[in-house]
């Protein structure tokens, strides 16, 4: 029963839950939600797009306000002969309502300087009112382990008296099993932009990574169902201390169950809520091409590796039975990125935009396990979208974009607290430029996911999961030119 508190404890909600890799958000602006590419941004949102392409804004302040609301059900359908219903299909809900990008720049002749703040990993709370199936598993598990492990007592007793007492009569189980997980990767990021040639720019940057995890849940109410001569249905240590006094079965015997069943008191009533907080440091360099004036724009931007742990903080001692330890600390490294972008300017009125992301997953140790990039990762996470807008006016803009994801996540990374799967998302919405001090930008995103499959060993017998989500987004943005 142990497992029913360790799995409380895995971070289900601390990777992208939308557009980027394992552990990174790339849906940054209300721009990218209706173009889906932005790699070659020379807009403010190049701030964190690519910060070398800031030297081509114009002389003066410039601001972005953006909010995106993003929502996702997850759904994961497991098969197991002692579940409830099974198969059983699980629903979480993950919701966003607050996704803000913040961007502010000030160029002056060769030179920009930029701030950013941002959601660069995470960005929602998971809520999952029946659980997961990992949790139930293991309530379902005292069905079978009780009937084998009180089937020898029926035996002996059959043997002596030739009447079977039928202890191992269990047949079923109840619980209520809740989980409340929430997880947001805050980025401030700074960076100096410096246009070397009309061609050529360059920057540096950094970005201070904040990471903030909230765990909330129980497990309690188990009860299972008994023979009807022993109390019917109850709670797994009332039925064993039960067995235990029943005239004709040994001390010894009855001082083991007893003992089983003040665990089980323990094992199956979990309380967690737990805070796990830390920050790192991501170095960034950048690099801006135009080789023909405005019609073509290359932007080149690397991340380093981002280094961090993260401490954790019970809360009125609700630690699920240990398995959250106070001022204990995890790794939560993010991975380093490539992301390539070209933009085609035929006009002002036309704009074809194509990004290509390459997430260095492989070398993140993701949770604690020197093998993970072995036995989890057969290749890093790739990223590429294409984005076409037109101008209807001079101050109108329709626009659409389409972005795939492949994931090199193999079956031994897939379970129903994390689980990657290739997607294909679509984007459009409007652009409209209001005056010469301010643009309006309006989008739409909707993600379709592969579906993700995995076939696996439960405690009692031969367990199958199926994994789908899908995700919708919709965002507004305001830019300011002074």
């Amino acid at each position: 029963m142990k497992r029913i508190t360790s799995v409380i404890i895995a971070l289900i909600v601390t990777g992208s839950l939308f557009a980027g890799g394992l552990v990174t958000n790339t849906n940054q602006s209300a721009l990218y939600t209706r173009l889906q590419s932005r790699n070659a941004s020379t807009s403010v949102d190049a701030v964190y797009y690519n910060p070398a392409g800031l030297t081509k804004l114009s002389d003066g302040f410039h601001f972005s306000l953006n909010n995106q609301t993003i929502g996702q059900t997850q759904k994961i359908t497991t098969a197991y002969d002692f579940l409830n219903g099974s198969p059983k299909e699980y629903v979480g809900k993950v919701s966003a309502p607050f996704y803000p990008g913040v961007y502010a720049a000030y160029k002056t002749g060769k030179l920009a300087l930029s701030l950013g703040f941002n959601p660069v990993g995470g960005g929602g709370g998971a809520k999952y009112d029946d659980g997961l199936p990992s949790f139930e598993m293991q309530v379902a598990n005292l069905v079978p382990m009780l009937a084998q492990q009180l089937t020898p007592l029926d035996q002996a007793i059959f043997i002596l008296t030739g009447t079977d007492p039928n202890f191992n009569g269990v047949t079923g189980y109840n619980s209520d099993i809740y989980f409340k997980g929430s997880s947001i990767y805050f980025g401030l990021q700074a960076n100096v932009s410096y246009e070397i040639s009309e061609m050529l720019s360059v920057a540096v940057g950094g970005r201070y990574v904040m990471a903030n995890n909230k765990y909330e849940g129980y497990i309690q109410g188990v009860t299972i169902t008994a023979p009807e001569a022993y109390g019917g249905v109850q709670s797994p240590g009332d039925y064993l201390r039960r067995v235990a006094a029943v005239p004709g079965v040994p001390a010894p015997t009855a001082a083991q169950l007893n003992g089983t069943a003040a665990y089980l008191d323990d094992a199956t009533t979990v309380e967690a809520d737990a805070v796990m907080k830390g920050s790192g440091i991501t170095p960034i360099v950048s690099v801006n091409f135009a080789p023909v004036g405005d019609l073509i724009n290359i932007g080149l931007k690397y991340e380093f590796k981002t280094k961090m742990n993260l401490t954790t903080t019970v809360n009125d001692g609700k630690d699920a039975e240990g398995m959250f330890i106070q001022d204990s600390t995890a790794i939560a490294d993010m991975p380093a990125m490539l992301a390539l972008g070209v933009e085609v300017r035929p006009s002002n009125r036309f704009l074809v935009s194509g990004s290509f992301n390459y997430y260095f997953d492989k070398g993140i140790d993701y949770d604690g396990q020197d093998d993970v990039d072995i036995n989890k990762i057969d290749k890093n996470f790739i990223e590429a979208a294409l984005g076409i807008q037109v101008g209807l006016t001079d101050n109108l803009f329709v626009s659409a974009g389409w972005l795939t994801t492949m994931t090199g996540v193999n079956e031994n990374y897939l379970s129903d607290l994390k689980y990657s799967l290739n997607t294909n998302t679509f984007g459009g919405g409007l652009g409209i430029k209001v005056n010469d001090m301010m643009d309006i930008n309006l989008g739409g995103s909707y993600t379709l996911y592969q579906e993700g499959s995995k076939t696996y060993s439960g405690a009692a017998g031969q367990a199958s999961d199926i994994y789908n989500k899908n995700t919708w987004t919709a965002a507004i943005g305001l830019d300011f030119h002074f």
